[in-house]
């Protein structure tokens, strides 16, 4: 292949430059040297266009790329997110339009705009269009495009080869997707570089690493790569237009490791993308952040490792350190007593302003249930010690575990009481119950009925499904009932008010969380907690 164009589709947050086609184009560019590669974030370019709809929107933008002070304002701030509040609800309309485009159907607002789109794409005669679709939001806008430019490239009697990758649709069915979308010629499962490396250089498609793909009525499946994480390049962030990001200065996603270091909790599905652990070198990932500061002037960087161990976290603050970087960044971890007082000091030294814990239940008996490898008086300490340490603290909760009742909900809200000093924010949703985890092969023993999967698509053609499993749970006396979940988050917001709102980090995205967080910290001295917003 001479050339190809990686997209980003909507709908994500305009605030974030998408790690995934930063990392493929990098890798492309060192094993196809003659590549002629474009990338297209398609998402912020959506936005812009709903922007450029809206009286305020252009205001907006100018506010929130703002470099001054301006944007750590908190009356100032809250004005714009309610401009953002209005683009968020045309964002969802166009959704909508693209559900209906994906199966098919015409009209809406979307279309139009689409179509410029793909158009765009084909008139620039790429052998390859690869469509990165990270989160579940994206997929029917990933498919919907993905039927425009089959249409437009058999107009121009070159269409290219379509592919769809990501971690959306690591956790799809592949072959329910490509029987229903013949628009789409394959599905990158797992790790994309090594396959992408492949179908650039010309490897027929049973060679390419990872790749779902039909042959002869079938699907084919290729065994998926695991590639050493230090001998990856930097991501190339170059080809992503990082000053029209809705942040006053630039923040980074990057990772040091892909899987998980713990991958025993029993309800987690995420190593459908990565699979096996692998850790980057500290040396090595501490040079890549130093590499972007020097590039790209980037001081704050968001690790989405889908779990820090206390021992690479000291690692890596040691290694921060001994360079003076000078950067904030955030991590996310199991509160383990491993995370002593002294490495969370350490760490928030090295600029670690926010760690986001799996907190998950109050009840001993549930964690040890869930497989965690926590303990509710350890989780308390460390919390504290973070929060001590000048460390935002946001814990992540999840209502309604299986083999739950009245006893465990009470332990956990009156956990959560307890610990609610030390927090910043809190995330605190249902139970999912996704197929392939432990918790799904045990359905059955923990008195769980499984009634159906989880619907992305549906139309006349069929209906594309998620990894996502609707169920019942079983009552003492055998009837079934609906889940707790739902009833246990209303509990707990009905209990929680009395409690006074969290600070304003609880609204934020994850890129603007990291900016106000880092600013809060510069203005503590150790010890001291947060100015709280409430």
């Amino acid at each position: 292949m001479k050339s190809a164009q990686l997209v980003f589709p909507p709908k994500a947050n305009p605030t974030y430059a998408p790690l995934g086609l930063a990392s493929l184009a990098s890798y492309l560019r060192r094993e196809a040297p003659g590549l002629e590669l474009a990338v297209r974030d398609l998402n912020l370019e959506c936005w812009y266009w709903l922007a450029g709809q809206d009286a305020q929107g252009e205001v907006m933008l100018r506010y929130l790329r703002s470099p001054d002070d301006t944007f750590f304002d908190q009356p100032a701030y809250l004005s714009q997110l309610a401009v953002w509040g209005r683009l968020a609800g045309r964002m969802a309309a166009l959704a909508a339009d693209a559900r209906r485009l994906a199966m098919g159907e015409e009209g809406g607002a979307l279309g139009p705009w689409l179509d410029q789109q793909a158009q765009s794409l084909v008139l620039a005669g790429p052998d390859l269009v690869g469509i990165s679709a990270v989160f579940p939001d994206q997929v029917p806008f990933a498919l919907a495009l993905a039927r425009r430019v089959r249409r437009w490239g058999e107009l121009s009697g070159q269409p290219p080869l379509v592919v769809l990758g990501g971690a959306s649709t690591s956790a799809l069915d592949s072959e329910e997707l490509l029987r229903l979308f013949p628009c789409v010629d394959g599905v990158m499962l797992g790790e994309g570089e090594a396959g992408a490396a492949a179908l650039v250089g010309g490897e027929p498609l049973e060679g390419v690493p990872g790749l779902a793909f039909r042959r002869g009525g079938s699907v084919i499946r290729n065994r998926r790569a695991a590639l050493k994480l230090d001998q990856l390049p930097d991501p190339d962030f170059s080809g992503l237009p990082l000053a029209r990001y809705l942040n006053p200065e630039p923040v980074l996603t990057l990772v040091s490791s892909r899987g998980c270091s713990w991958s025993r909790c029993r309800f987690c599905s995420h190593n459908a993308s990565f699979g096996v652990h692998r850790v980057m070198p500290a040396a090595a990932f501490v040079d890549q952040m130093e590499r972007l500061l020097e590039q790209h002037g980037v001081r704050h960087f968001y690790l989405t490792d889908e779990n820090m161990p206390a021992p690479l976290l000291r690692t890596l603050s040691e290694e921060i350190l001994r360079r003076r970087l000078g950067i904030s960044f955030h991590v996310m971890a199991r509160p383990t007593a491993d995370f002593t007082s002294g490495t969370l000091d350490l760490a928030a030294t090295a600029g670690c302003i926010w760690i986001s814990w799996g907190v998950e239940s109050g009840s001993q008996r549930l964690l040890n249930l869930s497989g965690k490898g926590t303990e509710v008086p350890v989780i308390k300490r460390v919390l504290g010690d973070a929060r001590q340490a000048g460390i935002s603290n946001l814990a992540m909760m999840i209502f309604g575990l299986p083999g739950g009742d009245d006893t465990d909900l009470q332990q956990t809200l009156a956990f959560i009481e307890q610990i609610h000093p030390s927090l910043d924010a809190m995330t605190g949703g249902a139970f999912v119950l996704f197929e392939g985890t432990p918790f799904a092969r045990r359905a059955v023993s923990l008195g769980l009925e499984v009634t159906g999967r989880g619907i992305i698509l549906s139309g006349p053609e069929g209906t594309l499904h998620s990894r996502r499993l609707s169920f019942l749970e079983r009552s003492d006396d055998g009837s079934l009932r609906p889940p707790r979940g739902p009833l246990e988050v209303a509990a707990w917001q009905q209990r929680g008010r009395w409690l006074g709102e969290l600070p304003l980090l609880n609204r934020l995205c994850v890129e603007h969380y990291l900016l106000h967080a880092s600013r809060h910290s510069q203005r503590s001295l150790p010890g001291i907690p947060f100015p709280s917003a409430a």
